[in-house]
Parts: C-alpha cells; sequence; structure tokens
C-alpha cells in the first residue's frame, strides 16, 4: 500500500479509515448503515467497502470547531434508528393504564446479598 498522503485517491479499507479517524471500524459500518454521516462516502466494490484518502480528509475538515458550542450547531441530525419487529410475534400492544385505578404495590424479594446478611428489604413506592 502506497502512502496515502502522496496519493488522495488511495483507497483505504474500513480499518484503515477507522484508524485514520479515530474510531473503532464497526463506527463506521454502523455510520454507512444508518446513513447518520451523510458527509461521509464510502465506495462498495463487491464486497469490499473503501474509502478516498481525499474524503475522509474532507470530512475530518467538515468537523472543525472553535467551541463545543459551535460543534453542536454544526453537528448533522442523527437518523432516527429503527427497531426491527420481532418475527411471529403478533401480541397485541399493552393497553394504557387508566389514570383512575390505582397502582399495585411491589414487593420484591431480597436479594442474595442482603438476604445472606439477614437483611429483609422491600421495595417502596413512595
Amino acid at each position: 500500500m502506497t502512502n496515502p498522503a502522496s496519493d488522495p485517491n488511495q483507497m483505504l479499507s474500513t480499518q484503515d479509515a477507522a484508524a485514520l479517524l479515530g474510531l473503532q471500524p464497526c463506527t463506521l459500518a454502523a455510520w454507512r448503515e444508518d446513513g447518520s454521516q451523510p458527509g461521509l462516502a464510502f465506495f462498495k466494490l463487491g464486497k469490499a467497502v473503501r474509502y478516498r484518502y481525499a474524503d475522509l480528509l474532507a470530512f475530518i475538515e467538515t468537523r472543525k470547531a472553535s467551541s463545543t458550542l459551535v460543534a453542536r450547531q454544526n453537528a448533522p441530525s442523527v437518523a432516527p434508528t429503527r427497531t426491527p419487529k420481532k418475527m411471529g410475534s403478533s401480541k397485541p400492544p399493552p393497553s394504557p393504564v387508566s389514570r383512575d385505578e390505582p397502582t399495585p404495590a411491589v414487593k420484591t424479594a431480597p436479594s442474595r446479598r442482603h438476604a445472606k446478611r439477614g437483611e429483609d428489604r422491600q421495595q417502596s413506592l413512595f
């Protein structure tokens, strides 16, 4: 592999790109999946994912800030995450609890650590 600094078009693997950005490879994979970092371009070549060195430098430059406040204002909005539906679950969602009904008291058994010392503790709702 040639020195990426000498060739801005050098293609880097996810591991090399993550090392350059100071991130974990799984972070880059998550960003690719959820699209939360639209300024981070990548190439899909068959099963391989590659990042162009020049694109990584440009991405880093877009994150430059002089204060945390500026960084928050410049941060792209995060795409909402989707929660996958469980297959085969046909249960209806739980019905909301009416505010008129009293809340049942919850009693819990003492934890093993407290039970060994003979302390009997119960969870209080108040």
